[in-house]
């Protein structure tokens, strides 16, 4: 029992590690499809289904406080409480830089104050990071929607179609629009592979203080 201990042990920090080197990759590379080994990281630490264990059921480190991040405009009528709206040298609708953006980097503005504790299910299950007048997702449905369908499994029809709601017919409900010309701007991205990363961010802080 000593040794099995010792491997999950090991393994927990190997992943913890792994978290962090992808996390840092995804910035300094500026790369969203880290995204997706960043989700199935998450899911090994956190997801239990079945006899599917997570690293921290296994270690009975699961019971512990979350840091949620989850902010919260005023008047928002759409909801993306994990990512911020960037634009960037965009002059009258055309060009620049317009992205949806993980709160933790801090490359054009510091993170919002705002922070809170939650139980894991709370976390995890419960509060709602995404939300439009047609859905809403929590982490454990983005998480779980990047990690396995977006990795070629699928999982949960319903979850699915709240997901593809996001993932594929809309792109946050925004665009950015020349005040002279009128011209349409789309964003460059949508707002899940960046919500990933600032899931991550709260799971490291959360585990590694």
């Amino acid at each position: 029992m000593t040794n099995i201990g010792n491997n999950l042990k090991d393994k927990y920090e190997e992943f913890l590690d792994l978290l962090t080197v992808l996390c840092d990759s995804y910035d300094s590379l500026n790369k969203e499809v880290l995204a997706l080994p960043i989700s199935t990281a998450i899911r090994v630490l956190v997801h239990d289904k079945g006899r599917n264990i997570s690293l921290l059921t296994h270690l009975g480190k699961k019971d512990i406080e979350y840091l949620s991040t989850n902010h919260k405009a005023q008047n928002e009528n759409v909801h993306l409480g994990l990512v911020r709206r960037i634009n960037v040298g965009v002059k009258n609708g055309v060009g620049g830089e317009a992205k949806y953006w993980p709160l933790c980097n801090e490359k054009y503005f510091p993170m919002p104050a705002s922070k809170s504790s939650l139980s894991f299910g709370e976390w995890w299950e419960t509060e709602i990071i995404f939300s439009s007048s047609g859905s809403c997702l929590t982490r454990k449905d983005l998480v779980l929607s990047v990690a396995e369908k977006d990795g070629g499994a699928h999982y949960d029809s319903k979850v699915e179609q709240k997901y593809d709601a996001f993932r594929h017919a809309w792109s946050g409900g925004s665009t950015l629009v020349g005040i002279e010309s009128g011209i349409e701007r789309g964003y460059d991205n949508i707002p899940i592979y960046p919500a990933i990363r600032q899931i991550a961010y709260e799971l490291l802080c959360t585990l590694k203080p």
